[in-house]
């Protein structure tokens, strides 16, 4: 595992870890710049694998479409994952901090659209031996505010995307 390569990260240090990563200075695909990026093994992990596993990433145009179509249909579920991470943004924090984040004059102001508009990458993560937890895309609410708050989207080894907030 000491000789691996990302596309995308580049030669991979995996030392005493099983994690590996690096910042993404222009993303990948447009997506998730100053991103980090992470690749989660063990010494199992050769490079066909990794290979095979980035190779998602290759359209993440596609992957951010589909994160955002599982986190609109949670909206129309109050009790949803996405609906109470909106909450937290909302209703737990100040409303000049909530309308800074949102950009808007007013919390009434955050609809759907505006909501879902400003959730950015701030992370990838793949784990090329995993079956529940392959491919993950972190999301937070505007990427140049500090957060421990993130709105996850996963996907399994059967391609199956679910949402998850973590914080």
């Amino acid at each position: 595992m000491n000789h691996l390569t990302s596309r995308f990260a580049g030669h991979l240090d995996f030392g005493d870890d099983s994690v590996a990563g690096a910042v993404l200075p222009a993303g990948i695909d447009g997506f998730g710049a100053g991103a980090w990026y992470w690749i989660h093994g063990d010494e199992t992990l050769n490079q066909s694998e990794l290979d095979k596993a980035e190779t998602a990433l290759l359209d993440v145009k596609a992957l951010v479409a589909a994160a955002f179509v599982a986190f609109a249909a949670e909206l129309t579920d109050p009790r949803s994952t996405t609906s109470l991470f909106r909450k937290v943004h909302l209703e737990e924090i100040p409303e000049e901090m909530a309308c800074d984040l949102f950009d808007v004059d007013t919390c009434e102001a955050v609809t759907d659209k505006v909501f879902l508009d400003h959730l950015l990458v701030v992370g990838i993560a793949i784990s090329p031996a995993a079956t529940e937890r392959v491919l993950a895309l972190d999301f937070a609410i505007g990427a140049d505010k500090p957060t421990d708050q993130l709105l996850v989207a996963v996907w399994d080894r059967n391609n199956t995307v679910t949402v998850h907030h973590e914080s």
